[in-house]
């Protein structure tokens, strides 16, 4: 029973003690900074690329698209640049880490104050044994 009891307290320390909180704001930016990428590779640099690629729908039989020849360098403006989506998707960020940073910031004022009410620290401790050692000698 003893050994559930410390595995419950060990599990309630390890999400108090800030390492879960470091790897959930890890995974969250890591996950915006991935969107981030995605749309300017897919909105920007393939669109830059898009300038100097001539690409040709190609066609079945009725007319419908089966996909694409994109072989010839032509200099001819196929795609635009969607600065639009990747601005979106820097404001998408923008917003993302701000809300983070104001969860972190909550969180570590609450543990602060969580520490605070356990009493006082080693340090005020080690010092008073040392003034009540000084007083009796």
């Amino acid at each position: 029973m003893s050994e559930k009891k410390g595995l419950v307290q060990e599990f309630k320390e390890f999400l108090t003690t800030g390492d879960l909180m470091s790897i959930a704001v890890a995974f969250i930016m890591g996950l915006a900074v991935k969107g981030l990428i995605d749309s300017f590779v897919k909105d920007i640099f393939t669109g830059t690329i898009g300038l100097f690629v001539e690409c040709k729908d190609i066609l079945d039989a009725t007319g419908k698209k089966i996909g694409s020849d994109c072989s010839g360098l032509t200099g001819k403006a196929y795609k635009s640049l969607a600065w639009g989506n990747f601005l979106n998707s820097v404001i998408n960020f923008v917003i993302i880490a701000f809300v983070v940073f104001w969860i972190v910031k909550v969180y570590k004022k609450s543990t602060k104050r969580d520490l605070a009410q356990d009493g006082p620290s080693e340090v005020d401790l080690l010092t008073e044994i040392r003034d009540e050692l000084k007083s009796r000698g």
